[in-house]
């Protein structure tokens, strides 16, 4: 059965001599991995170059109950990305994102709202101008809830709360383990929780505290989804926004 997929690419590794072997997201399908073979020409229905960490396309395979890897017939992008391709910032944020969602989505389980999310958020990506240095950090923190280890951002006012990254909830008394915020690190957290994509820009912040943030909230991921590497592109990302 011939079928058409949303798909959201997350890597490509090269098979062989002329085989291009990629991981991807479907909107319907969850994860999926097709092999197509490598070609350069422009006529192509399946130009291999397509494939590039965090493209949204739209692609035709053969669907069979014992297919475990596509060999998808065409493709053909549902949004230009000149603007996160010519941004090294832009494309050092889609390449990290990419790695992430690739280990964060390993079992395969995403819902259609979750794909959407991520579609969206590369979109605003794409079109934005300016005020997105913040962007990996708000799109990780609305991720959680489409991965369900959305964390119980709640609190109530008032001196000695700590947050709970292992319960992910804040609380009165000091966790038994390393893993909790105190302080103003605490107190980010509600604040974090309040930014969108639209008011990211209003928070202004330093190099090293986005640093600091991203790998409390890459530790948040790994607590509450075991196997969970350090992404490889997270140095880059750090010192592509230092």
């Amino acid at each position: 059965m011939i079928e058409t997929h949303e798909i959201l690419v997350l890597s490509s590794i090269r098979s062989g001599t002329d085989r291009l072997l990629v991981r991807a997201l479907s909107r319907t399908a969850g994860r999926v991995t097709l092999s197509l073979p490598l070609t350069h020409s422009q006529r192509s229905p399946l130009r291999h170059t397509l494939f590039r960490p965090l493209a949204l396309l739209e692609a035709t395979w053969e669907n069979g109950p014992l297919t475990e890897i596509y060999r998808p017939r065409a493709a053909r992008p549902t949004m230009r990305q000149d603007s996160i391709l010519a941004s090294p910032a832009k494309a050092a944020i889609a390449i990290f994102l990419a790695e992430f969602l690739t280990h964060a989505t390993a079992e395969g389980e995403l819902s259609e709202m979750a794909f959407d999310y991520i579609a969206c958020a590369v979109e605003w990506l794409e079109t934005a101008q300016t005020g997105y240095a913040n962007f990996h950090i708000v799109f990780l923190f609305r991720l959680s809830r489409f991965l369900g280890i959305q964390p119980n951002w709640e609190r109530q006012h008032g001196s000695g709360r700590y947050f709970d990254l292992d319960t992910a909830e804040f609380t009165d008394r000091i966790p038994s383990h390393r893993a909790f915020l105190e302080g103003d690190d605490a107190n980010a957290v509600g604040q974090l929780a309040r930014l969108n994509f639209s008011t990211m820009h209003l928070l202004r912040i330093s190099g090293q505290q986005r640093s600091r943030i991203l790998r409390v909230l890459i530790l948040f991921y790994r607590l509450h989804l075991p196997g969970l590497p350090t992404p490889k592109s997270l140095e880059v990302l750090e010192t592509v926004f230092a």
